[in-house]
């Protein structure tokens, strides 16, 4: 079902930028290397689209796993496995918006695989090449130059924005604070030179001066709280848009082109490729979907024994996991794609015990 959501609403909200260029002729023609793409002219407005080529969703992106390689890499030529002088360093787990809606950085849960203390680390876009995968359509490794001691280095990613908010709001504060006394201070030295009168005056002066330090700080801090506030249901309800727009348009476009129990046939899961069932999602007895596969649980000799599935969380962050046995899984396999499904639900799956390595 990976493919599935490459031309749903997500797609319009989340496209992001892929490492090869595309040069736009005045006809209408994308040049990309030998091959052409027509793309038909938006004639209704500019703000739909019916097609977005050379573009890729956040959902694909959040999961995949990304590799290290001290070598240049070709996104024009497709690979049927991930280079042996790859180094797996993690998996995408979310994606950095710019307020303008430019793609800033993906972040990379990292650590275990080279030695690293788990971390989160944010990887520009424009360091990520995605190299299409020879055997699977539509798929891409994602890898990034480097070496693991870059990744040692690498500092981790601290996204509370509403704390740098109000530590910038107390400093400017406290600035106001000490000006504020320094008035106070020479108003006092002029009081000492201009007698009693200058003295009361220099006193209220001083005063006044005091209060709107204060009232001005308190206005500071109250405008800080209030951005911190807004930030915070900005993004909670962002959060929940996006899930319900996730959530709705799966509904809408429901099973089209993948293979159901109509145009599939069941195969034992066993027979699949590894590399096409990570990351696959799962759907429960009335085709909801219920959580992807992060992990293929193999038995002492060797044989697939049974999966672990993430399930809730928003698309596959703060998610459960949890283990199934392969006989409960029912695997669907037309001429272009497969789709997994269970006969338990997201209730049911969310009870069980979270998955320990």
């Amino acid at each position: 079902m990976k493919k599935l959501v490459t031309t749903t609403a997500i797609g319009l909200m989340l496209a992001l930028p892929v490492s090869v260029q595309a040069q736009t002729s005045t006809n209408g023609t994308a040049n990309t290397g030998s091959a052409q793409v027509n793309v038909q002219a938006n004639s209704t407005s500019d703000m739909f689209f019916k097609v977005i080529p050379h573009s890729i969703t956040a959902s694909d992106l959040i999961g995949k796993r990304v590799y290290v390689s001290e070598k240049d890499m070709s996104t024009s030529k497709p690979i049927k496995a991930a280079d042996q002088n790859w180094n797996d360093i993690g998996e995408v787990s979310d994606v950095v918006l710019g307020m303008d809606g430019s793609v800033n950085a993906v972040l990379v849960d990292v650590g275990g695989f080279l030695g690293m203390g788990e971390k989160t680390v944010a990887i520009s876009m424009n360091s990520l090449s995605l190299v299409p995968d020879g055997d699977t359509e539509n798929s891409y490794f994602v890898v990034v130059k480097g070496d693991k001691a870059m990744l040692d280095n690498a500092p981790a990613f601290d996204g509370n924005m509403s704390k740098q908010l109000m530590d910038s709001s107390q400093t400017e504060a406290s600035a106001m604070e000490n000006t504020a006394a320094t008035a106070a201070s020479k108003a006092k030295a002029g009081m000492e030179q201009t007698g009693d009168n200058a003295k009361a005056m220099a006193t209220n002066a001083a005063e006044k001066s005091k209060q709107m330090a204060s009232d001005t700080g308190q206005a500071v801090k109250n405008a800080a709280d209030k951005a911190g506030e807004a930030t915070k249901d900005a993004a909670a309800k962002t959060g929940s848009a996006l899930d319900n727009a996730v959530d709705s348009t799966a509904a809408a476009v429901g099973m089209a082109g993948q293979a159901d129990a109509k145009s599939g046939v069941a195969v034992d899961i066993a027979t699949i490729d590894a590399d096409s069932l990570h990351g696959e999602g799962v759907y429960g007895p009335n085709d909801d979907k219920v959580g992807d596969i992060s992990k293929l649980v193999k038995s002492s000799d060797g044989k697939l024994s049974g999966v672990v599935i993430d399930v809730g969380g928003f698309i596959g962050i703060g998610a459960k996991p949890v283990e199934i046995k392969a006989s409960q899984l029912t695997v669907l396999k037309n001429d272009t794609s497969i789709t997994v499904h269970t006969g338990l639900t997201e209730e049911q799956l969310k009870s069980l015990p979270k998955y320990e390595e």
